[in-house]
């Protein structure tokens, strides 16, 4: 972990990252996790430098600190803006991202976060009139007013967005391997921490999705990518235009979905606890519909028939055997 965060901050800071992966990386930096290391791997890169701090550099400082409305204090332990101090060539994006943690952290950007239970799905709308539609056992932050460089949203689980266009303020999905930038359109994105495969499936418009570190994407309408988070591997085809949002009207559309994934949809959306104790292989892929009425013992029959498998209810959880 700690050689991984190195080398994403020595690539940050050196420029090497491309436009819309560096945004990933700015929100990354941000983010109160690993934050320790983040600053030491910071440290570090600085001590490697041999550049040396003249009048210019300290100059430049305070410019910065102006922009970004930061004031130096002594009751503030800041050593990583110490060491920045030495080089001029790369203070100004760190700065920046310096003033972004402060101005979060400091209380002024009200954040809103909505949980859905197992079992449980919500329609709200966003500061912007954007709506969003959660599946069961999502998380989405936002916060009470968006910036105006951005409208910027944090996604664990499934949520379907239709985003009110707006060509200056970008909206941002951020989940934690696929990052989805959109101007106005309808899609949605499938980010559950647990599932192998992470997916944005667009229904209208374009947009623009970065899987993992640098795999930058522009898709279509109909169109759908899947990010599988052990291969890292990316996919991108064409699906029915019915299937995008077909988890809203009460239907369960699985293509090339192993069992693991099917038995993991059935526990969220019926909020139901499953033990699977087949040994079917995660190679063996089925693709298969459920109507929008049909209960978890009718769906667990017509699997019973079509991959062979029985099942028997223990107390409140549902034993899977073959």
């Amino acid at each position: 972990m700690k050689e991984k965060i190195y080398l994403i901050i020595t690539r940050y800071l050196s420029r090497r990252f491309s436009s819309g992966t560096e945004e990933k990386v700015q929100k990354w930096i941000v983010r109160d996790e690993n934050k320790d290391l983040k600053e030491q791997a910071s440290l570090d890169y600085w001590e490697e430098l041999e550049t040396s701090v003249d009048q210019n550099t300290y100059a430049a400082l305070e410019r910065v600190n102006e922009r970004i409305g930061y004031v130096p204090r002594k009751s503030v332990r800041l050593p990583l803006f110490r060491k920045i101090v030495r080089v001029a060539a790369v203070l100004v994006p760190l700065l920046v991202l310096a003033g972004v943690y402060l101005y979060y952290s400091s209380g002024r950007i009200n954040m809103i976060e909505v949980v859905t239970a197992y079992g449980e799905q919500k329609h709200l709308f966003l500061p912007d009139s954007s709506e969003v539609w959660l599946n069961a056992g999502t998380t989405i932050r936002y916060p009470e007013k968006f910036a105006e460089t951005g409208r910027n949203i944090y996604l664990e689980g499934e949520a379907y967005f239709s985003v009110v266009p707006n060509q200056v303020q970008p909206f941002i999905v951020d989940t934690e391997l696929l990052w989805v930038k959109v101007l106005g359109t309808k899609f949605n994105v499938k980010a559950y921490r647990g599932d192998e495969k992470i997916t944005a499936a667009l229904t209208s418009g374009k947009v623009e999705v970065t899987a993992g570190e640098e795999n930058v994407c522009i898709l279509s309408p109909n169109e759908k990518l899947t990010y599988n988070r052990i291969t890292a591997e990316v996919a991108v085809a064409e699906m029915p235009a019915n299937e995008t949002d077909a988890w809203m009207n009460g239907q369960l559309i699985f293509s090339d979905a192993s069992l693991d994934e099917i038995l993991q949809t059935l526990e969220r959306r019926f909020n139901i606890k499953i033990e699977n104790n087949t040994r079917i292989s995660a190679a063996s892929l089925y693709t298969i519909k459920f109507l929008k009425n049909e209960s978890p013992e009718e769906i667990l029959d017509i699997l019973q028939e079509v991959i062979g498998l029985n099942y028997q209810k223990e107390g409140s959880k549902i034993i899977i055997r073959k």
